[in-house]
């Protein structure tokens, strides 16, 4: 498989990607990102993102997304080839919105429709050209780590995928979320501000390095164990941010280090929104030069968090090989990695 065939070509895809509280469009020509626009939803006052709320800001603002997107990459809207979207997983409301217009869009312009995987965008976004970016080869390891999912992927090529860990319970981006609510931080900057936060403390809390076997997570003790610290209301709070991230660093590292050994391959990606986190990522950068082994991640973070690029990436590489889907095909919320 020539990747870089597929990505130096003409060819432009529109990506559409609105599986959660993101509405998002990209369009590329080849790998390169001619636009990527994002729109941030704002849940703050729930706390958290309300389906129903998140399904009425889609359907409001899709068009405009698209629009501007096509605008800012200066292409006429008839040089698209392909149109490509998240068909899942994700908040099944959401994902309908972007199904629907993506297919009304395909169908207006007599294009082929191309329905992507929202993880497995996510395991290939470190394709997208970045003039920082060194390409990892196959195989390789990828740890992809949002709020909607912690999953561990051994990358054979871009349709061999084996998932060999996840977590079992809560995702890392959700734990992050759930500490800045309750530390009483906005809930969209939350994860932001324990970064910030961190950087003035010390790690001087003792808190609970999970015992799970093999490439499994499990993040729901050291969340009750924070929990219990915040409530019982006389803590430090820079000191808590700076023990957390730093316990974070200490689960991934040991992963790591645990399926370098097991699986033999020192190639390792991490994506997702968590990895925007800089701590996480200079300290996974030292440890990968004193441990030997080379660490890939996209360093524009628009590009780590869901965006329309990575779905349009997905689309450039099955629009070469001419995977299309037909108008039949329906957005999936469970959507499992082996489906592709």
């Amino acid at each position: 498989m020539n990747i870089y065939k597929i990505f130096k070509s003409n060819n432009i895809i529109l990506g559409i990607e609105t599986s959660f509280n993101d509405t998002a469009c990209a369009i590329l020509k080849g790998n390169k990102v001619l636009s990527n626009i994002i729109y941030v939803q704002n849940h703050n006052k729930f706390c958290g993102v309300k389906p129903n709320i998140a399904y009425d800001l889609h359907l409001n603002n899709i068009y405009n997304i698209v629009n501007k997107a096509i605008k800012k990459s200066n292409i006429n809207i008839y040089d698209i080839n392909a149109i490509s979207y998240t068909i899942g997983p994700g908040l099944i409301g959401s994902l309908m919105i972007g199904e629907n217009f993506s297919k009304s869009l395909s169908l207006s312009l007599k294009i082929p429709i191309i329905d992507v995987n929202h993880i497995h965008a996510h395991l290939f976004s470190i394709y997208i050209y970045n003039e920082y970016n060194k390409y990892p080869k196959f195989p390789y390891i990828c740890i992809s780590i949002s709020g909607g999912h912690s999953k561990i992927f051994i990358i054979k090529n871009f349709f061999n995928i084996v998932e060999v860990g996840k977590t079992l319970d809560e995702s890392l981006g959700r734990v992050y979320d759930k500490i800045a609510v309750l530390l009483k931080y906005n809930y969209i900057n939350g994860p932001n501000i324990i970064e910030k936060k961190s950087k003035l403390g010390k790690f001087n809390y003792k808190l609970p390095i999970p015992k799970i076997n093999g490439f499994n997570f499990s993040f729901s003790g050291l969340l009750t164990k924070i929990k219990n610290i915040i409530l019982k209301n006389k803590y430090n709070e820079n000191n808590l941010c700076r023990s957390f991230q730093e316990t974070i660093y200490i689960i991934l590292k040991n992963k790591i280090k645990y399926s370098i050994k097991k699986l033999k391959i020192r190639n390792i990606v991490i994506t997702g929104g968590v990895f925007s986190n800089n701590f996480l990522k200079k300290k996974l950068k030292k440890n990968s030069i004193k441990n030997n082994y080379n660490l890939f991640y996209n360093k524009n973070k628009n590009l780590l968090k869901d965006n329309g690029a990575m779905i349009a990436l997905i689309g450039q590489i099955k629009y070469y090989y001419k995977l299309y889907n037909k108008y039949n095909h329906i957005s999936n919320s469970k959507l499992d990695i082996n489906k592709l």
